[in-house]
């Protein structure tokens, strides 16, 4: 008996401790900013217009697939093609483009997903203003870059990441002669500092609110509001919290949206093994000490308060956000009738750009052309 008991309670203080465990992961997962990344490629050879080099840290920074940048960590930057074959341990690449140093054995550098250097002028040649934008915790810092159109792209980006992200979209919107707004909001560099926990869109769409704001004292009638991994949530959870500032967007465009954070953080203990009782003491665990709000950040519940066209790009091999934890509010958006769910094979998390350039700029170009059709003249 007195064994049994002392079982139980051993048990019992295992599941405890492996939750407590779990929620400082949780944390580790949800502080910004994140910790700097290791310059984790090795250059092994350049010749001619042909690179190779190997990965020493697979299991950190985006995945070797499509359309990449090398940011070398004596400065210079290396623009390579689509297509990267992978043996031994070595990747080969076609180099299109160097700025810089010219990159030599040895040297390392980091993947970077975000293609384009440095800002607006770097990396896509366009002239563009350094701004601030004011906010509820001070001042913001973004980049505007102007169109022709009254309309308004404003970009917010993933946690983690810069406003770099933005550029592709912004190259697209550019075309069709949007301004560009590409914001920071709470916890970024040179932003406000929050608590330093994201909190998907529970706290940030204030800071998204009041760039709208400011699109519109300097002149736009209208905003698209267009999202990469964090950013998506919370440009919907602008339209859970009622915003009045969203009566002004026009549209709405996702790339790799985080839509339920709470469902992807149950699969990924469900994939490591976590007994999900474990897990869901985790998550309450995680709650209790970061100020997590899971049911604030599934956005399901958003869906009805969205009328506006929407466009969803998502990659079926991504392993950050997958496709399927998402599924529910893409099928309550299809459902719906004003959104278009695209997904796009092969491609990872916030790399459908990279995977495939010319399809994604198709896409996002009709949907821009989508919603000038719906605004009418």
């Amino acid at each position: 008996m007195k064994a049994a008991v002392v079982l139980s309670l051993l048990v019992a203080v295992g599941c405890v401790v492996i939750a407590w465990f779990i929620a400082g992961r949780v944390g580790a997962s949800f502080a910004v900013p994140q910790p700097a990344r290791p310059d984790d490629i090795e250059i092994v050879a350049v010749e001619g217009d042909v690179i190779r080099y190997r990965d020493t840290r697979p299991d950190v920074g985006p995945a070797d697939v499509g359309r990449m940048a090398l940011r070398l960590l004596g400065g210079g930057w290396v623009y390579t093609a689509d297509d990267v074959t992978i043996a031994d341990g070595v990747a080969t690449r076609r180099i299109e483009k160097i700025d810089g140093a010219p990159p030599k054995p040895g040297d390392l550098a980091q993947l970077d997903l975000s293609y384009f250097p440095a800002n607006p002028k770097s990396g896509l040649g366009l002239e563009y203003e350094q701004v601030t934008y004011p906010g509820p915790l001070g001042d913001y810092p973004a980049w505007y870059v102007p169109g022709t159109n009254s309309t308004w792209l404003i970009y917010t980006h993933g946690r983690g990441s810069t406003l770099r992200e933005g550029l592709r979209v912004l190259e697209v919107a550019h075309r069709a002669g949007h301004p560009g707004l590409l914001i920071s909001y709470r916890n970024d560099e040179g932003a406000p500092r929050g608590d330093g926990v994201a909190k998907f869109g529970v706290d940030e769409w204030q800071d998204l609110e009041a760039a709208i704001a400011y699109a519109r004292q300097r002149g736009a009638t209208g905003v698209i509001l267009g999202a990469g991994s964090m950013g998506g949530a919370i440009s919907l959870s602008l339209f859970e919290h009622g915003s009045p500032e969203a009566r002004a967007v026009r549209g709405v465009l996702l790339d790799s949206p985080a839509l339920d954070v709470r469902r992807q953080s149950r699969a990924s203990a469900t994939a490591m093994g976590v007994p999900g009782l474990v897990a869901e003491l985790g998550f309450l665990l995680a709650a209790w000490r970061y100020g997590l709000d899971w049911e604030g950040m599934d956005y399901l519940s958003a869906v009805d308060e969205v009328t506006v066209p929407v466009l969803v790009l998502h990659g079926d091999a991504d392993a950050l956000i997958s496709v399927e934890v998402n599924r529910p509010v893409f099928d309550a958006l299809t459902k719906q009738g004003n959104a278009t769910i695209e997904i796009v094979p092969g491609a990872h998390h916030l790399g459908i750009w990279n995977r495939d350039r010319a399809g994604f700029d198709r896409k996002v170009s009709q949907f821009f052309a989508r919603v000038a059709g719906a605004a009418g003249p």
